[in-house]
């Protein structure tokens, strides 16, 4: 969750954000169901079945939330002539009002803005199990959520707000009804999703529930809605009126240079297996079993060739130093 986050903060793809934005929620599910193990103190309902459906929960509103901005950085990419680089837009807020206005939900939803939108709900029924078992992964959690905010908003400034920056975004149009119709669906449902009433409908046959604050957790919720804020008045004030990146984490751009250590792991380990496997198979396959016996054969064939040479003489010299090779041989036997 949080390596992924840090990642999409410096990335100038709109899609490769979303992508490492992906990553970073499926962390929030997976710690969700990792806390299915956390011990159980008295009074308390089955952990394993809260956090299985609050981690379920977040990815039934990220569905839509995330649906919703995929589709919607396709409607972007389309309307600007193909141009997937966000630092070539800005100023589209004014030109595909209605894109822009689902983009902003979806981002409101994933940004966890409170109250109004999905993601509220379900990322922080997970971060209310961190809350109550584990201080270290609610830090953790609570600090990537105001980076989910950040990277969201730097991504929304400096697309749809500010000056247009390229010949695509100075051309844009809003984008046909057959794109813009699978958006506003979504719209209302990265709204509406997470609404207490959504997710009891969902879990109704659920005893346990989905985690949420209880009384006394009025600090866990204060922390969580002032890191959205944060994050998003934070992504504003750095990049407004930005014409390039202001903050430049190359470890960040270069993804910790996860793919730089992949791909040396590939060629120490694959390539190694591979020469070693090719030199095991000329060395000892193919140039001792398989040729070895061939040219073995084949010597063996020559030296007895060598004798076949169709003179007479020769074969009677043989014949002789045969006969006295035996005579020899019979005459030791018997001594």
């Amino acid at each position: 969750a949080l390596l992924a986050a840090l990642i999409a903060t410096q990335q100038s793809d709109i899609k490769k954000i979303l992508a490492y934005s992906t990553l970073s929620q499926l962390g929030y599910m997976v710690m969700a169901v990792g806390f299915a193990s956390a011990p159980v103190h008295g009074g308390e309902r089955a952990i394993g079945e809260l956090a299985s459906n609050s981690g379920f929960f977040h990815l039934y509103t990220h569905a839509f939330f995330k649906a919703l901005l995929f589709l919607g950085s396709g409607a972007v990419i389309y309307a600007c002539h193909h141009e997937q680089n966000i630092w070539k837009m800005g100023g589209l807020a004014g030109k595909v009002k209605v894109t822009a206005a689902t983009f902003f939900i979806g981002t409101a939803a994933l940004a966890g803005v409170p109250y109004l939108f999905s993601g509220f709900y379900s990322k922080d029924s997970i971060l209310a199990l961190a809350w109550d078992h584990n201080k270290l992964l609610f830090a953790v959690g609570a600090f990537t959520a105001f980076l989910t905010a950040f990277y969201m908003t730097r991504l929304c400034v400096v697309a749809f707000l500010g000056k247009a920056r390229g010949h695509g975004a100075e051309e844009a149009e809003e984008v046909p009804p057959l794109m813009l119709t699978p958006l506003l669906i979504l719209s209302v449902g990265a709204v509406i999703a997470g609404f207490p009433f959504a997710y009891r409908w969902l879990f109704a046959s659920s005893e346990a529930g989905i985690a949420h604050p209880h009384s006394g957790q009025g600090i866990f919720l204060g922390i969580l809605i002032g890191l959205a804020f944060l994050g998003i008045a934070a992504g504003y004030l750095i990049y407004r009126n930005r014409d390039e990146e202001p903050l430049s984490v190359p470890l960040f751009a270069r993804k910790f240079y996860l793919d730089e250590i992949y791909l040396g792991i590939v060629r120490v380990f694959q390539d190694a297996v591979a020469y070693l496997a090719k030199a095991v198979d000329q060395v000892l396959i193919d140039g001792l079993i398989v040729r070895g016996g061939g040219r073995v054969a084949s010597g063996v064939g020559s030296i007895f060739r060598s004798l076949q040479t169709g003179n007479l003489q020769a074969y009677a010299f043989l014949f002789g130093l045969g006969v006295v090779l035996l005579i020899y041989l019979i005459t030791t036997a018997a001594n």
